[in-house]
């Protein structure tokens, strides 16, 4: 402790240098802050679908994005949903109509639209691996075809409540319930039944209406997408196999398969924005072996009578070490305070055009806490090696 008392009153005989030194690495660690808050949200993000994806096996018509079965074209037929249910070990198929709520895009990254996702929720429990969503207030399952159940950020998009009425597509409900924040993809869902989401589908592709009114068709159900399910003891890699060979025109994604893709997505964007943030401490922490470089500079001959008394090598370099980390410390401990309120104030901006884009998590606390500490003792350590090696003698000409 007394040591760490001297290095910080060392620390501050050079005020000007020390400050400028700190707010340097509080820079960096701001700019850890954010772009690590922005990778922790997608990573909350892909965790979910991960979760999700994992405890089902993802069909949909051939080109048709299988992975999330988020897109209008190359849906699945009732011949195919048939098809796919007479597959060997297959215990349930729940078919699936998700499209987006409005056609206007997305305005923020690392975050979804609002999407209509029509499903019977009974079929969804089967999924063995997915938490079942829980609401905040009212109910889970809509009770009648005008009836909708909102995600949380879907809710504050449209400033609605349980018992308000939202407009989807030009057409009119009433809010049953509304889902706990989850951070992941259910916050942006319009949760109605499968029957209800599929009317709606029609209502707004008016070719697609034409085709299924033509006599004598017998498309529907139709779906964008289908989540199947298992019996017990089955491989679901297997039955993914067995789809493919049974059924033509689909696409299939195995549970293995998801996981893969979404994990290969977390790695990459995960890798450059994080590796930015750490970029930018590295940055900093070259201004930490600047300042103790001139400080060494400086202090030679404070070094060499410390050495002429007495002083070990060892207790030379674990001096400035810690002078280096008190200055990490500091500079960590400031650019965190300004992070996390930076990253408050644009969540609050964001929420109001859609959701939060920041994820300050207690791992993201302690890394941009601990990590700048240690960049600098590291930075610290040269010019600590050679205040050691400076010989006692020195301490004549310095006088």
């Amino acid at each position: 402790m007394r040591a760490l008392v001297e290095a910080v009153r060392e620390a501050g005989r050079r005020p000007l240098r020390s400050a400028l030194t700190t707010v340097g690495i509080a820079i960096g660690v701001t700019a850890l802050v954010l772009l690590g808050g922005l990778a922790e949200k997608f990573g909350r993000l892909v965790a979910g679908g991960r979760e999700f994806a994992s405890g089902q096996i993802t069909v949909s018509g051939a080109g048709g994005g299988a992975a999330t079965g988020m897109t209008r074209g190359a849906l699945l037929t009732s011949e195919q949903l048939a098809a796919i249910a007479a597959v060997r070990g297959v215990r349930v198929v729940a078919p699936v109509i998700m499209f987006p709520a409005t056609d206007t895009p997305t305005p923020l990254p690392f975050t979804l639209a609002p999407l209509v996702f029509g499903v019977e929720l009974e079929a969804l429990l089967h999924n063995r691996h997915a938490t079942p969503p829980r609401v905040r207030a009212g109910r889970l399952v809509p009770e009648s075809p005008d009836e909708v159940v909102l995600g949380s950020q879907v809710a504050r998009h449209f400033g609605a409540d349980v018992g308000s009425t939202i407009t989807v597509r030009g057409h009119a409900y009433r809010v049953a319930g509304v889902l706990e924040p989850t951070l992941t993809g259910p916050d942006s869902f319009v949760l109605m039944s499968f029957p209800t989401a599929q009317r709606l589908l029609l209502d707004s592709e008016p070719l697609l209406r034409r085709m299924v009114m033509v006599p004598g068709a017998r498309l529907l159900p139709i779906a964008t997408a289908a989540a199947v399910f298992w019996n017990d003891g089955e491989d679901p890699e297997a039955i993914a196999r067995r789809i493919r060979s049974a059924v033509e025109h689909v696409s299939v994604v195995s549970p293995a398969e998801a996981t893969m893709q979404l994990d290969r997505a977390l790695g990459v964007m995960s890798g450059v924005i994080v590796g930015s943030g750490v970029v930018a401490l590295l940055v900093a922490s070259l201004a930490v072996t600047n300042t103790m470089l001139t400080a060494v500079l400086e202090r030679r001959r404070e070094i060499g009578l410390r050495r002429v008394v007495g002083a070990t090598r060892r207790q030379v370099v674990r001096q400035l070490l810690l002078e280096a980390a008190s200055l990490g410390l500091a500079g960590s401990l400031l650019g965190l305070c300004v992070g996390a309120v930076t990253t408050s104030a644009l969540n609050a901006v964001t929420e109001r055009i859609g959701a939060r884009v920041f994820l300050l998590t207690p791992r993201l606390a302690v890394a941009a806490a601990v990590l700048p500490a240690a960049l600098a003792a590291l930075a610290g350590l040269w010019p600590a090696w050679r205040a050691a090696r400076l010989a006692p003698t020195e301490a004549v000409r310095y006088a």
